[in-house]
Order: C-alpha cells, then structure tokens, then sequence
C-alpha cells in the first residue's frame, strides 16, 4: 500500500499529465513535482478516453510511482463516465482523485459514497481516497460552504479560472482583476477548513515573468501552491512557494522582538521600523511552520 505523509501536505506543484499520454506519464515521476494528477477530462479527447483508463490502469501498476501523492482527475457525474474511471484506476497506489466541475454538495457526497464502496471492494481502509475538489463555475464558487462541509475526504480546493471565466463570460483582465473575486474566495474557503488552497494554472506558457507576478499574487491572497501544466515551471514555482532565507531571517527577528515586547509589558513596539504586534508573531510562526513542512515533506518523498 502507497506510504502517505503523516505530516501537514504540502502541494506547491500539482502536475497535471494527460492520462493517455503514456511518454508524458514517465516523464512526470522525473519532475520535482510535489505531487501529481493523471488527467482523465478535459486533457483527453473523447475518442481516446477509453484508451486513457486501459493505459493509466496498467501504468498505476509499474515500480515508477514513488512516495509523492498521485491523483486521478475523473469526469464529473454528468459526463456518465465518473465510475468506469473509479473502475478502471481506483488503486492502492494513488492517493486520491480530482473532483472537477463540483457545483453544490450532492456531487461530493455522491462521489465519496462510490468511493467508499471501492475502498471496500479493493479492502482498502475506509477513507483512504482523499479528494481535491476543483472549483471551476460560478455556482460552486457560491456553494464554497455547502461544498467543503460535504465529504471529510476533502483535502483541498484547486481555482480553475478557464472553465469559470467560460461560464461567467468574463476575462483576466489587467492584473487578472477578473478572477480576483472566485479567487480570493476559495482560497478563504479552504484556509477556513484546514484545506490546502491550491491557485489556478498560468496559462501563459513560457512567460516566465508572467508567472513570477501570478505566484505573487496568489502568495497575497492565501495559496499554498498552484496547478502546473509544464515541468518547466515546477522549479520556479517551488522556490517562490517556499519561505526565502531572507523571509526566515527578517521572520525569526520578529519572534525575537515579540519575545523583547513581552519583556517590556508591550502588546505592540516598533522596532527599527519593523511593527510587532500579535497578528504579526502569528504570522511569523506560520512562515517558520510552513517551512518545518516543506522540508519534513521533502525528507519524506525523498525516504
């Protein structure tokens, strides 16, 4: 049975590998990816689903999956297609599925009931499946509470942008104002559960400065890490995802002050220009906690 981190997750890259695409499903396990997904929806054509599950059923069961989580992203229930990709690679060796197109609560309690009874078929511990629900329409960004509260299997909310640009008949716009709303919203969304929020892919391929300026404002807004369609990003990516050793230093000197600010009988001392108050300690814990994870996380993919 596939080892799972006992630790906090740790998502920066989540690749996305078509599953019909037997080259790229090699290529992904020699990425730094922090974990991957084999696409079964909208990275497939139609005329090649059916080939899809047969190459990723077989592939599941080769020595190249390693310690880093696998998920599967299926269709939804209304393509009709969502058991027969369950069927054919529901597994020991993934840790989970994508739940795309999610649009209120009854897709996930549906979907969490099938995959309790594969669990039970393949004699697998009950909730071994976990499941990233994909927010990608209007409507599940205004369900986000009814869908988070669903299935306990959910371990994180994945933006896609595109499908709900689509449907929302918006655009980017400057600064990617457009999104800025959904967005915002479901990285709250997850943070309020105790789930990873992982942002929308770039989908400007190759504009690397592009990306950088993505990073940053979904770093503003919350996420932990985002959705990655080209290797190339994924160093990139993982560093702007990770605490700097600049951010450590200037963090570890506000602990330092807010230890000195209680020594002084102080709620709030501004020190060399830096402004030390709870919410700021807090804060900084968080950024020394996030990189304690990242590095157990990479000890433990590396084991």
């Amino acid at each position: 049975m596939k080892p799972k981190h006992k630790g906090k997750l740790v998502h920066r890259t989540l690749l996305f590998t078509a599953g019909h695409n037997l080259k790229y499903l090699k290529k992904s396990f020699t990425t730094k990816a922090d974990a991957i997904v084999f696409d079964l929806e909208d990275a497939v054509p139609e005329n090649k689903k059916i080939e899809a599950r047969t190459i990723l059923k077989e592939f599941l069961k080769t020595e190249l999956i390693d310690n880093r989580p696998v998920y599967v992203r299926i269709n939804p229930m209304e393509s009709g297609l969502t058991l027969l990709d369950i069927d054919a690679t529901a597994s020991p060796q993934i840790n989970g599925f994508v739940y795309p197109m999610a649009r209120s609560a009854r897709d996930l309690i549906a979907f969490d009931a099938q995959l309790s009874l594969k669990e039970k078929i393949l004699n697998l511990p009950k909730k071994y499946f976990d499941i990233i629900v994909l927010i990608e329409t209007p409507e599940s960004v205004l369900n986000l509470k009814e869908i988070t509260s669903a299935s306990d299997r959910i371990v994180g909310l994945l933006f896609g942008s595109e499908d709900f640009l689509a449907e929302q008949e918006g655009r980017h716009g400057e600064n990617a104002q457009g999104i800025s709303v959904p967005r915002h919203l479901i990285s709250m969304a997850a943070k309020a559960n105790n789930m990873l929020a992982i942002d929308t892919p770039y989908v400007k391929v190759g504009d690397f400065e592009g990306l950088k300026k993505h990073i940053e404002q979904g770093k503003m807004l919350g996420y932990e890490g985002m959705l990655i369609m080209s290797p190339r990003e994924i160093p990139i990516v993982n560093e702007l995802y990770s605490p700097s050793k600049e951010e450590i230093t200037r963090v570890n000197e506000i602990v330092k002050l807010s230890i000195k600010a209680t020594e002084e009988n102080k709620g709030i001392i501004i020190y060399n220009g830096i402004f030390i108050s709870p919410p700021s300690l807090k804060a900084a814990k968080k950024t020394l906690q996030k990189s304690e994870n990242i590095d157990k996380y990479e000890e433990f993919l590396n084991s």
